[in-house]
């Protein structure tokens, strides 16, 4: 029998916007601020971590001792202002996938292992370049963040909460993803498993343990990716 698909879970940094690159200039930034030097390059291995998971990491590594939850807040009072000031655009397939939702009447949920303030300022750049209304929860019926759930990615829960939001079981969800971090967590979940490889990452890594793999959220889209995992 096969199952209908009612919802599409999205993952948002790498996916919907590429604010990876921000995230890691952010990081090495504020690695360099506390004494430890650093580069962009060094954190692409946290891609689809949480900031949470990445600076208890960092702080035992830098020299002014600072605690993980100091280094998330001056990470993210780097990480906005480069948000705010270069706004990057929403990736290729953003628009299309999100609009798709409504023509098929499917609940739509924002599944992130980043943390809901840091969330709204980054989704607000998306919806504007969407031209949808500024109020996030109007475009996605659950949004879960990193400091929603007790488990973050790689483990299940996000997607398993983001589904029961929505009142849909978990394996008549779509889970869109850019880490292998984010694939495990959908699989885990019992949910179908679009990957979309980070270009920061190795594309086979991220796509190993995914039902489909597309280069775009743009290419999934014209492949009709929902009527192929029913």
């Amino acid at each position: 029998m096969r199952t209908s698909i009612r919802a599409f879970l999205f993952d948002m940094d790498g996916l919907l916007i590429d604010t990876e690159d921000l995230h890691m200039r952010a990081f090495a930034e504020t690695a360099t601020q506390l004494g430890f030097p650093s580069k962009p390059a060094d954190f692409v291995c946290w891609i689809g971590h949480s900031s949470k998971k990445m600076s208890e990491w960092m702080a035992e590594k830098v020299t002014v001792k600072t605690s993980p939850e100091g280094i998330v807040k001056i990470e993210q009072e780097i990480y906005l202002k480069i948000l705010h000031d270069e706004r990057p655009p929403q990736l290729p397939g953003a628009r299309e996938m999100i609009d798709q939702c409504d023509r098929m009447s499917l609940r739509r949920g924002l599944v992130s292992s980043t943390i809901y303030p840091q969330v709204l300022p980054t989704m607000a750049v998306v919806l504007a370049h969407l031209g949808r209304a500024p109020v996030l929860e109007e475009t996605f019926h659950s949004v879960t963040t990193g400091d929603r759930v007790k488990r973050l990615k790689p483990a299940p829960d996000p997607y398993l909460q983001a589904a029961e939001t929505l009142g849909v079981r978990p394996e008549e969800c779509i889970v869109f993803e850019d880490s292998p971090a984010g694939v495990t967590a959908g699989r885990a979940a019992g949910c179908h498993v679009v990957a979309i490889p980070n270009v920061y990452l190795k594309a086979e890594d991220v796509a190993r343990d995914a039902h489909l793999n597309f280069p775009t959220l743009e290419a999934a889209f014209k492949a009709r990716v929902w009527e192929r995992l029913e």
